[in-house]
């Protein structure tokens, strides 16, 4: 237990600093999604790499397409070569103001797994069992820092009557643009730091997770990204099969990549 204490306290000390910094961020969360959407008609391809610890210990590739419809609608396509996953998001709010914004967003997610986790209480959102989601994101950009909060509400597809079938989620994810200091082009490298908390608490159950997750992320070109994240929990009340997580990940964009579309008066 005092183990547990000593690592929320520090996770609070480290968001602390940030928010005493206000060296002002980016919003390309590496373990959750914010409420901007990509650029209209841009096309990213990601590729992913999760080393698990916990009680399964395994190795998951996660391959995605992420396509930015319009200004107001993006699609995620994923597969981690077990199942497959879909992701929509909708951009509800914006109130924009000189070096900061504000978003709200509206999401829904689904995961459809070969495989059946019913034997753990934890809803699993890595592709290790079928889940529908949906919820709420609210991001805020200040100059080189924004901070992000979702809030969600998820449901396994098969579930046995002893464990829980669904679940509340949540995240609270911060960043800091830590390099460059001043822009003189948008080729410069940038170099994001990121502290996310990532929970859960069952609806069906009394148990419940947070874990930590932070992460180092370069972005070359503006159009090519390279991530690398560690996610360990600071407090654990359910079976999780895996409740760590080595993380490793590249994009790249294609800007002006999907068809435009044609209005007709």
């Amino acid at each position: 237990m005092n183990r547990q204490f000593r690592s929320i306290c520090f996770c609070v000390l480290i968001l602390s600093n940030f928010v005493y910094l206000r060296l002002v961020a980016q919003e390309l969360y590496v373990f959750s999604d914010p409420a901007s959407t990509k650029p209209a008609r841009a096309l990213v391809l990601k590729q992913g790499f999760q080393k698990m610890g916990g009680i399964n210990n395994r190795n998951n590739t996660y391959t995605q397409l992420q396509m930015g419809i319009n200004k107001l609608l993006l699609v995620h396509l994923g597969t981690n070569y077990t199942g497959w996953d879909t992701y929509l998001q909708y951009r509800l709010a914006t109130k924009d103001a000189l070096y900061e914004h504000t978003r709200l967003a509206i999401y829904a997610k689904s995961i459809q797994s070969k495989n059946k986790a019913i034997h753990t209480s934890a809803v699993l959102l890595d592709g290790e069992e079928s889940v529908l989601g949906t919820g709420l994101i609210l991001t805020q950009l200040k100059h080189k820092w924004a901070s992000s909060l979702s809030l969600g509400y998820v449901q396994k597809k098969d579930w046995s009557s002893h464990y829980g079938k669904n679940a509340f989620q949540y995240s609270f994810s911060n960043g800091l643009l830590v390099y460059p200091k001043h822009y003189s082009t948008y080729k410069q490298t940038n170099v994001n730091l990121y502290l996310e908390l990532l929970g859960q608490k069952l609806l069906s159950g009394n148990g419940q997770y947070l874990d930590a997750a932070p992460a180092i992320q370069l972005i070359f070109n503006s159009q090519a990204k390279l991530n690398l994240g560690y996610r360990f929990p600071l407090l654990d009340k359910t079976n999780r099969m895996s409740n760590s997580q080595l993380y490793l990940s590249a994009d790249y964009m294609f800007f002006n990549a999907l068809p435009k579309r044609n209005h007709h008066n």
